[in-house]
């Protein structure tokens, strides 16, 4: 597969070579004279639309934004020579991985571009009079902002791959916590705030704690929002949280030397803290059910639920015409590990190499520890020719790698790999048996490789 930049650069130097000199110098020039009018029409409509306003009513983005749209507006129309290519590719790129960064939707990109393309049409009709040197003029500025916006959605995509598969490791390393402990401290610092609040109403001239900034709500916002993400539990949790900060602290604060109603307000808050723990551990014992469903020594799924994850992979396949991958991992020489440095140390390689393997797929693929030192990933929407490319990068980050055993000691570990793809047959038993056949070969070849299955 051609490098993301390589291919820019190419079509590039493709452009300039398909448009005359005379034309690309003029139509700098024209974009030149109105960039500033465009950024400037640019935000006012992009500040139409809800979804994009979020992203532009800050303060700093409403100073730099025009200023940096007018930059990018004449930069990619002043690329004239060969020499400018690589630099305007790298460009876009940058642009595209601070648009994912934001997580700015490509949809307001491609709407920004085509107003972009709306006013500049209308100034190109205006500068090039004859139907031939208009439909040119035409064409060339619809390649360079169509170029311009693909490299940026490359380079979008690429970081928003890198970016869940981060978060998805942190989310294996956050679910490797004993989650029944947690739970029981989570609640004990619930009622640990509670018990403070009581002390606190009785100390004259003492502020009241905000719940949000009590020890327990230091962690469900930057803690729970990660571990549990998604789950519903987690609305309802912050939407009574807010409750008490917003409307219970205020009316104690209000009825502090009225005993009566300082008992009832606090019973109403009681209420919202029982409240609280209950949904909580609703939420612990869901998540503590679940966990049965890891691998206890590598966290990573359990092999029961392939069937079920290859069987659904199957029908959207049959049904979409799409097609997916399968990679059999196997640690080389493992018996070697085990019988040098004890069932302890190969515990220790085993769940190094599935930290690795699980931290390098995207987060809709699945990994799974299939049996021993086998695990096995099942790449979504992956050809063959993809999917082997993961599985070789895989293997090379392993083989580059240095894992850790205990009294500072350290060890180099390889793996091999067999990749299949889907090819229609509706049994994936028959998947899985290509890519272990393919796994001998890759043992038998030498090992420390990964071939495809014919």
């Amino acid at each position: 597969m051609i490098n993301p930049l390589d291919y820019g650069r190419s079509q590039w130097r493709q452009i300039l070579h398909d448009y005359s000199p005379v034309l690309r110098h003029d139509m700098s020039e024209l974009v030149r004279a109105h960039s500033r009018a465009l950024a400037v029409n640019f935000y006012q409509q992009m500040m139409e639309q809800p979804d994009a306003r979020r992203f532009l009513e800050h303060e700093q983005v409403n100073r730099q934004l025009k200023a940096s749209m007018t930059r990018w507006l004449e930069q990619v129309f002043s690329v004239q020579e060969l020499t400018q290519v690589d630099e305007a590719v790298e460009r876009q790129f940058e642009v595209g991985r601070v648009h994912a960064r934001i997580n700015l939707p490509i949809s307001l990109v491609s709407a920004g571009a085509r107003l972009h393309k709306k006013r500049l049409l209308e100034q190109v009709t205006q500068h090039w009079s004859g139907p031939g040197d208009w439909l040119q003029a035409a064409t060339y500025l619809a390649e360079v902002i169509d170029l311009s916006i693909e490299l940026m959605s490359l380079a979008f995509v690429s970081k928003a791959d890198d970016k869940s598969r981060a978060a998805e490791a942190y989310r294996l390393h956050s679910l490797g916590l004993n989650l029944s402990v947690e739970r029981e401290r989570q609640r004990a610092s619930l009622l640990d705030w509670s018990q403070e609040l009581m002390f606190t109403l009785h100390q004259p001239g003492m502020s009241l704690q905000p719940l949000r900034q009590s020890e327990f709500g230091l962690w469900f916002y930057h803690q729970a929002v990660s571990v549990f993400e998604g789950a519903p539990e987690l609305e309802k949790i912050e939407q009574i949280l807010n409750q008490i900060d917003e409307q219970h602290l205020p009316a104690l604060a209000c009825v502090l030397e009225d005993r009566a109603r300082l008992a009832e307000h606090m019973a109403a808050l009681q209420q919202q803290l029982r409240a609280v723990s209950y949904v909580l551990s609703k939420l612990f014992d869901r998540f503590i059910e679940l966990e049965h469903g890891r691998d206890t020594l590598t966290r990573l799924l359990d092999r029961r639920f392939l069937p079920a994850v290859l069987n659904r992979e199957v029908r959207l396949a049959m049904r979409g015409g799409g097609t997916f991958s399968v990679v059999l991992f196997d640690v080389d020489h493992f018996k070697s590990i085990n019988d040098n440095h004890g069932h302890k140390g190969g515990d220790l390689v085993l769940q190094q190499v599935a930290g690795l393997v699980a931290g390098s797929i995207r987060s809709s693929d699945f990994c799974f520890r299939y049996g021993g030192e086998e695990l096995l990933v099942v790449l979504v929407e992956a050809d063959a020719q993809n999917a082997l490319k993961v599985a070789d990068k895989i293997r090379e980050k392993l083989m580059n790698s240095e894992l850790e055993l205990e009294n500072q000691q350290s060890l180099k570990v390889t793996i091999s790999g067999g990749v299949a793809t889907f090819d229609g047959h509706p049994d994936y038993a028959q998947l899985i048996k290509r890519a272990d056949e393919a796994l001998y070969r890759a043992k038998a070849g030498g090992r420390n490789r990964c071939m495809a299955a014919g």
